[in-house]
């Protein structure tokens, strides 16, 4: 058996409550088929070792493979427009095997150690980046944040700093939530629209007030792939990669024939 996930919350259900935030957040009917849905990659540190988490990290040489494999087996990175367009029903053309690459937290590592492998293969990915950890020692400087967009790369949200939002009062979500992107607007000199729970921790108020301020879309660490006839722009789908993950078995059952969660790969 594997080890499992550093964080209990990649098993988090859609609770009740959140059930009816969902009635009136959009939900369309899957425009496309051909796929089972997009799937979204999640990495944190690429280097040796995680300074903050055990398996965090993937390390440089596995990730290089692992960015090459995806292109060998044909897959295309998309933007965050891209997803949501799709998520959301609207005219979106998409390669044959789209895959979103996402990092969070802003780690300097991004720059460089992922940055040069995604431009060798071709890859944009998105940053979410927590706003406390712009021009930190170990985290990316604004200046490589700049450099980064011109080969595009997108920025996104990932809080001031870092709580875990459901224990927030009113007023301290605000300013994770609503007041960060204009603080990540500021300090990144791009708009931002697209948020990532931190740690992947939400309920029914953060929700809401993520839906509120302005962002078109939100990711957690659930799990699995994204389809419009069944998933929300607000909880977008997160394929987790750690120094343990099995990267081929993620790959072949994103193409195998049967209609996976790709939860399984957790245990």
């Amino acid at each position: 058996m594997r080890k499992r996930t550093v964080f209990a919350c990649f098993k988090i259900g859609v609770s009740a409550a959140l059930a009816g935030l969902l009635l009136f957040l959009p939900v369309v009917v899957q425009a496309q088929a051909g796929f089972k849905g997009i799937p979204v990659l999640l990495y944190h540190y690429v280097g040796a070792e995680a300074p903050d988490y055990p398996y965090l990290n993937v390390d440089t040489p596995e990730f290089s493979r692992q960015m090459k494999e995806l292109r060998e087996r044909g897959y295309r990175s998309i933007s965050l427009a891209d997803l949501t367009a799709y998520m959301r029903g609207e005219p979106v053309t998409l390669p044959e095997k789209p895959v979103l690459i996402t990092f969070d937290d802003g780690y300097e590592d991004n720059y460089t150690q992922a940055f040069p492998v995604l431009k060798q293969e071709g890859f944009r990915a998105a940053i979410f980046m927590v706003q406390s950890n712009f021009n930190r020692k170990n985290r990316l400087s604004v200046q490589q944040i700049q450099e980064m967009e011109k080969a595009g790369i997108e920025i996104g949200s990932h809080t001031r700093s870092h709580p875990n939002l459901t224990k927030l009062a009113a007023s301290e979500l605000e300013k994770e939530v609503e007041q960060s992107r204009l603080g990540v607007e500021r300090l990144a000199g791009q708009s931002i629209d697209y948020f990532a729970y931190p740690g992947g921790f939400y309920n029914l108020d953060v929700l809401e007030k993520t839906a509120q301020s302005g962002y078109a879309g939100a990711f957690t660490v659930l799990p699995g792939v994204n389809r419009p006839d069944k998933d929300n722009p607000y909880l977008l789908r997160r394929i987790p990669v750690f120094s343990y993950t099995d990267f081929e078995a993620i790959l072949n059952q994103l193409e195998s024939t049967e209609d996976a969660s790709l939860l399984d790969y957790l245990d």
